[in-house]
């Protein structure tokens, strides 16, 4: 799988599905967190 691939496919996905809210919107039951949750869960 290539890079032009990849990036199509998450640009594919981000349209349809609208991840990045999704991802922005997730919550956690961490205290004081260090790294936001958004983060973790894009990686």
């Amino acid at each position: 799988m290539n890079k032009r691939y990849l990036k199509q496919m998450l640009t594919y996905f981000s349209k349809v599905y609208h991840l990045g809210e999704k991802i922005k919107g997730l919550k956690d039951g961490r205290i004081n967190p260090q790294i936001e949750t958004s983060t973790i869960s894009f990686i």
